[in-house]
């Protein structure tokens, strides 16, 4: 049995708002290589550029089983199996931990991570029935550290860095590549232009953090995608290049366990494990928006 080269995308609508656009920028990437992607997002309409530039598009909620059956089905039947799955969607949730409500923390797992688990069990059986496979988990340099103001969002990258590692002895033996990329921040990604674009009950707003908040969503300024980023924008990555990685981990014969990317993401784990515990939360402390 060939292999099968098909490559199931989630997360790919454009880069607007909160979005990093990695996802779209990787779908145009890996079509642009000749391979047969599928690209999916919640709301295909939100597809019409990628559709229009020839690339394949189904809608696939992460959240709902019926949906992520429909498009390995589908994939299976046109292909023998899922080639490559690429697990980028993804939001952030804000709030602090005492103060976000259970229900949005239970909203974020089920997005970044069990919908991704669940996703990931599906496109299994194919791979393993035709002795190869790979699968590509959108971390975070926030899976190695966590700041105060995304914890959960942070929780879920760390708990990807768990399911990656533990994945890849599971299914080696099957011929199936796990494959964890974390990028410095993106600029564009996730990024507040307002108190409103938190997402926030008025409650949380207005509670202890609000002037946490307010210096949150100034600290974020630098983060914008802008053609000449200054001050810290200058280290981060744009969405472009953290696509270019996504297809070398997603065609490279022998990928990297990890890549990281932009300079933040290589530096941080070194400097945690040259300084200490202790002196890395001052370097947090002094980096990072504190409350």
């Amino acid at each position: 049995m060939t292999p099968s080269r098909a490559i199931l995308l989630t997360g790919a609508s454009s880069g607007t708002g909160l979005s990093s656009g990695t996802g779209r920028a990787a779908a145009l990437r890996l079509h642009r290589a000749g391979l047969p992607v599928y690209a999916t997002a919640r709301n295909v309409e939100a597809l019409e550029e990628l559709a229009a530039e020839g690339v394949t598009t189904m809608r696939l909620d992460v959240t709902d089983e019926k949906s992520m059956i429909e498009a390995v089905e589908r994939i299976t039947a046109e292909h023998g199996a899922v080639g490559t799955l690429i697990n980028n969607a993804a939001y952030s949730l804000n709030g602090t931990i005492g103060e976000t409500p259970m229900e949005e923390v239970r909203r974020q797992f089920e997005t970044n991570v069990f919908g991704l688990s669940r996703l990931t069990q599906l496109v299994l059986p194919g791979m393993r029935e035709q002795g190869a496979g790979r699968i590509v988990l959108m971390s975070s340099i926030f899976g190695q550290f966590a700041t105060p103001g995304r914890g959960y969002y942070q929780a879920t990258k760390h708990a990807l860095e768990a399911i990656g590692d533990s994945l890849r002895h599971e299914v080696a033996g099957a011929g199936i590549k796990v494959v964890l990329i974390e990028p410095s921040p993106i600029l564009g990604g996730f990024v507040p232009t307002s108190m409103a674009d938190l997402g926030m009950t008025e409650e949380q707003n207005a509670g202890v953090y609000r002037d946490f908040w307010e210096y949150f969503v100034d600290w974020h300024e630098a983060y914008r995608d802008t053609p000449r980023p200054s001050g810290r924008g200058r280290i981060a990555v744009r969405a472009d290049a953290v696509a270019k990685v996504i297809e070398r981990a997603a065609t490279a014969p022998n990928p990297r366990i990890r890549y990281r990317i932009g300079m933040p993401s290589r530096l941080l784990p070194r400097m945690r494990w040259t300084m200490g515990d202790r002196f890395f939360e001052r370097f947090v402390r002094l980096f990072f928006p504190i409350p």
